[in-house]
């Protein structure tokens, strides 16, 4: 049996604790990243009052922008990590997936049971700050899952 002295096991959590700052920083999305998201989240609500081709288009637009917006964040940070990993970043991301399929059915089902136009242009300004606040959220949960925040 093999034991390390104070010394290399001091050395090794501080390599481990230098690796996760590293990693931290590097997962640091650009700074347009989560509004990005979000608008193209939020229009996915938005358009729901618009004829069905405009429906459609837009959410076709999106998912091929989300995949261009997942190619510039690995080409930007060299990684991809997903939002539903273990720790606190799972409870941000399900919390706004939680979060954003609720305004969603509820801004449609005001605007079809009542007519009132404009609902899911509203709710869908409100999907693009939450995922844009949720973004960030989850960058700062992925910190303190490093033990790189408290």
């Amino acid at each position: 049996m093999s034991y390390i002295n104070e010394r290399e096991r001091l050395d090794a959590l501080e390599a481990i604790a230098s690796a996760n700052r590293q990693m931290a920083e590097r997962a640091k999305a650009p700074g347009w990243y989560h509004p990005t998201l979000g608008v193209l989240a939020g229009g996915l609500l938005a358009v729901q009052e618009l004829p069905t081709g405009w429906v459609f288009g837009y959410e076709a637009l999106a998912v091929v922008a989300m995949g261009l917006l997942v190619a510039a964040y690995r080409r930007h940070t060299g990684l991809w990590i997903p939002g539903y990993r273990a720790g606190r970043t799972r409870w941000v991301a399900v919390g706004g997936a939680v979060t954003f399929v609720a305004v969603f059915l509820a801004c449609v089902w005001v605007s079809r049971t009542t007519g009132v136009h404009g609902i899911c242009a509203l709710g869908g300004a409100v999907i693009a700050g939450l995922v844009t606040i949720k973004g960030r959220l989850w960058e700062k949960a992925y910190r303190r899952d490093l033990g790189v925040e408290a």
